[in-house]
């Protein structure tokens, strides 16, 4: 008899503990109960939004066993006043009973009274745990997408076209220098490409160079000042790539204006005449996309080759020195261009996005 006392009294006890211990509802859709305070330690459990918890009677300023008679006097509980030294952790306990903790982010404490009201059970919006995604899913799932355009800045330079004017005496020296230019590129992955390999796009690209001539036994001399701007489109293919380089072969038409200002220096004095015409070109790079330290910036480095069909500059500026040009007009007054090819090497930055 007096052990089944006894048993009934640790039993009333326990249940009268259980029922004043502190306890917090869960308020993100899951929680997760850390080994230690610390956000770096071991996960053990992961509570469901809307679950009651224990929460240890240290987080309470007065316990759930620690009655004030004199403010509560009528009020049928005793006031539980959170903890509000700023640790950042509760105290509670795992599935198997063992002591855990869990962020004060994830819990409202559960005090009984209008305190409740200053916290409420849905805080975040939206919700940092909630992972689920609402269908149906996004066109583009998954939502992290490769990167879709690619922008280029190139500097280039290479040996100039050898073709010059028609000059009515025959040269004694020439001179040609390298070229120089520019050229900006942008394009976008192709929709049906899922391997992230095609590009199309658009460019622009422009070049100078200048020449200079001495013309034999007539005390004359001439400088051409070449230039083109060029647009068009263009396709790139990468069959090759690593983590840290990629190979590019690339192919475009660029419909070009090709201009010539030949200047002849003569006994009779100076004259220019420009010379110009739209042209057609088919234009060929291999190029290596080096990846830089910062993020979707790549150097790029390579060779690139544009092929000039037969064509012919002409100018609408009669001369003043007929002596120095060519007849007016004539098929001889004017600059052909053979059929040939331009290489230039190439250096600049490429962006992802």
């Amino acid at each position: 008899m007096k052990l089944i006392k006894k048993s009934i009294s640790l039993l009333l006890l326990s249940s009268c503990y259980s029922t004043l211990a502190g306890e917090g509802i869960i308020t993100t859709l899951e929680a997760p109960i850390m080994s230690a305070p610390s956000t770096t330690s071991q996960v053990r459990q992961l509570i469901r939004k809307g679950d009651k918890i224990y929460i240890h009677d240290q987080h309470f300023k007065n316990g759930p066993l620690q009655v004030n008679y004199d403010q509560d006097a009528g009020t049928g509980f005793s006031p539980i006043n959170q903890n509000s030294n700023g640790e950042g952790f509760y105290q509670t306990k795992d599935r198997n009973g063992q002591s855990a903790y869990i962020s004060d982010r994830y819990v409202k404490l559960i005090t009984n009274d209008n305190r409740e009201f200053t916290q409420n059970i849905t805080p975040y919006n939206p919700d940092p745990n909630d992972y689920r995604l609402e269908e149906p899913l996004p066109k583009n799932y998954p939502l992290v997408e490769k990167n879709k355009y690619r922008a280029i800045f190139n500097f280039s330079m290479g040996p100039d076209l050898k073709s010059n004017y028609n000059y009515n005496s025959v040269l004694a020296e020439e001179e040609f220098s390298n070229h120089y230019g520019f050229e900006i590129k942008y394009a976008r992955k192709a929709g049906w490409d899922k391997d992230n390999r095609f590009y199309f796009g658009g460019m622009l690209r422009g070049w100078t160079a200048k020449s200079k001539f001495r013309l034999f036994n007539d005390n004359r001399s001439a400088t051409e000042d070449k230039s083109q701007l060029g647009i068009g489109p263009f396709i790139s293919y990468d069959p090759w790539r690593t983590r840290d380089v990629t190979l590019t072969f690339s192919g475009g038409v660029l419909i070009n204006l090709d201009r010539n200002l030949v200047t002849q220096i003569h006994p009779d004095g100076e004259e220019q005449r420009l010379f110009s015409s739209y042209t057609v070109t088919p234009i060929f790079s291999t190029f290596a996309q080096i990846q830089t330290n910062v993020p979707d910036l790549a150097i790029v480095a390579g060779i690139q080759t544009q092929i000039y069909l037969p064509h012919t500059l002409t100018s609408t500026k009669e001369p003043t020195f007929d002596t120095a040009w060519r007849s007016f007009g004539s098929s001889e007054d004017q600059i052909d261009v053979p059929f040939s090819a331009q290489w230039s090497a190439v250096i600049g930055i490429q962006s992802y996005y």
